[in-house]
């Protein structure tokens, strides 16, 4: 290579590159940066080499990058600025310090630095949660350091496989937080059958908590109606029947009210039904039952002659059922599905074991004394989790009317209160004789809960003596979902794993 006598004819060329500059006209109140543009005069070499595959060399810049218009200072700052927030909410920033830089540019920027070849941490406690694209249609996942306290990375999809893949790469991973999502804990089985898998904690009382609630649901739909001995038979047709029952009793009690000449307002205050039903009631002379609608896509029953010639032919296998019948334009959910299924499954015969028994409780309405309201299945679920000594006076007074309603509602709140105790202790022991007694308890929900419990018994018991949980997840997901918002939904997987990922791992200095 040649010097001096070797330049090639115009070698010499000028490169600009806007920096950050403190120039301007400064005044006494006010001061405005203006950028600075620095002219610098590079020499371009040849070389004489003809088997080189370079035939022409530039000397290279200390304070920028190769090809860049910005010195790296300016870069850093623009990479800050657009991982902080965003690609136009930057670029009015970046214009206002004097560092014109486009939206586009920035995200540009941004991604392209994410995508780089970056040394990950050893990674020894792990949180792992999803978090929606699209709510009730599409997931992705989310996975945190649990000891750094950082994001390690943000998957597209929400996968077994994807999970044991990624997991797969990490041998050192020791612990695994997660919810009771079973995806994760099969994809985690099959990746790192080392770690250790714990239970969010938060969860466990949450999915007890809805358990309750469906519970006092479907308690409430009841209350201060005749119970009716079981029939033999199917029990959905023996629920319809009573029902119906149900039905016309109150149709007799508001008849016998009309009659000794209460208002159709005082009535409905005393039974609970709507004072226009009332009214339809008795115009009609008979208790007016909901017409059927037509069927539609999201039922099950849409299909029944597809799903029915399948039953016939011996394929029995909800999962697989629910995958022919999403192809076939089936929009409902699979728990709908398979509430269908156990009908068929069950072919009129109670096959519960002796442990799994349901008691006849008899209920009634529980009426707030401050309102004179029924109290919501929502409300009596929270107050069977809320200890006592965290009771308010009026909330004291809903569980006391609660109890001599619900003779079940004593039963839940007793395991709610042991089960509460169990995870804030040290004894997972404990765990064996809740869940037997939850299994022996009559109500429903709860030998659900038990036995939704015993198929994850591992992680539970790990949630008792681990101090892990997945709360650093659930903050990571409230701030993604911030990220999103801000942007649009607008932002694919590149620029949101880019700004969920630490500044200093992003721009992989």
């Amino acid at each position: 290579m040649e010097s001096g006598r070797g330049r090639a004819p115009g070698a010499e060329k000028r490169q600009h590159h806007a920096i950050v500059g403190t120039s301007g006209a400064c005044k006494t109140f006010q001061s405005r940066a203006a950028p600075v543009v620095l002219e610098l005069r590079l020499g371009r070499w040849r070389c004489l080499n003809e088997g080189c595959a370079r035939k022409t060399f530039v000397e290279r810049l200390t304070t920028a990058f190769p090809f860049a218009r910005k010195t790296q200072r300016v870069s850093d700052l623009v990479g800050l600025f657009g991982h902080a927030a965003g690609g136009r909410t930057s670029e009015k920033l970046l214009a206002r310090l004097a560092m014109p830089v486009s939206d586009n540019a920035i995200l540009r920027q941004l991604k392209r630095h994410s995508s780089e070849r970056r040394d990950r941490a050893p990674l020894r406690a792990i949180a792992i949660d999803d978090w929606s694209w699209r709510k009730g249609f599409n997931y992705g996942t989310i996975v945190v350091d649990l000891e750094r306290r950082i994001v390690a990375d943000v998957l597209e999809t929400r996968s077994a496989k994807e999970t044991a893949d990624w997991v797969k790469q990490l041998p050192e991973i020791e612990v695994v937080s997660r919810d009771r999502c079973g995806l994760y804990a099969q994809g985690v089985r099959l990746g790192a059958p080392q770690a250790r898998q714990v239970a969010d904690r938060f969860h466990l009382l949450q999915n007890l908590r809805e358990s309750i609630e469906r519970h006092m649901t479907r308690v409430s739909r009841f209350a201060g109606r005749p119970q009716l001995p079981p029939t033999t038979g199917d029990c959905h047709a023996a629920r319809r029947g009573e029902r119906g029952r149900a039905r016309q009793a109150l149709f007799d009690r508001v008849s016998l009210l009309r009659a000794s000449g209460k208002t159709f307002v005082d009535i409905a205050a005393q039974i609970g039904v709507d004072h226009r039903t009332d009214a339809k009631w008795v115009k009609t002379g008979f208790p007016l039952h909901r017409r059927r609608l037509a069927l539609k896509p999201t039922s099950p029953l849409y299909f029944q002659e597809f799903l029915a010639r399948r039953w016939a032919e011996g394929d029995r296998v909800g999962r697989r059922l629910f995958h022919d019948l999403r192809h076939r334009g089936y929009t409902g959910s699979f728990s709908n599905l398979e509430r269908l299924l156990s009908t068929w499954h069950a072919t009129g015969i109670e096959r519960r074991r002796p442990e799994q028994q349901i008691r006849k409780f008899i209920e009634s309405r529980a009426v707030d004394p401050a309102t004179g309201w029924q109290i919501s299945p929502v409300i009596a679920a929270s107050l069977c989790m809320k200890p006592t000594r965290r009771l308010t006076p009026a909330e004291n007074a809903k569980v006391v009317v609660l109890k001599q309603a619900s003779p079940s509602f004593v039963v839940m709140r007793q395991l709610a209160m042991r089960f509460r105790s169990i995870l804030r202790g040290d004894d997972p022991d404990k765990l064996n004789k809740w869940l037997h007694d939850a299994k022996h308890s009559g109500v429903r929900s709860m030998q659900q809960f038990a036995r939704a419990l015993s198929r994850d018994i591992e992680a539970v018991r790990n949630a008792i003596v681990e101090h892990w949980s997945s709360g650093q997840a659930e903050g990571q997901i409230n701030r993604l979902k911030a990220f999103k918002r801000a942007m649009y939904g607008r932002a694919g997987i590149d620029l949101l794993r880019a700004r969920m990922l630490p500044f200093e791992t992003a721009m992989c200095k």
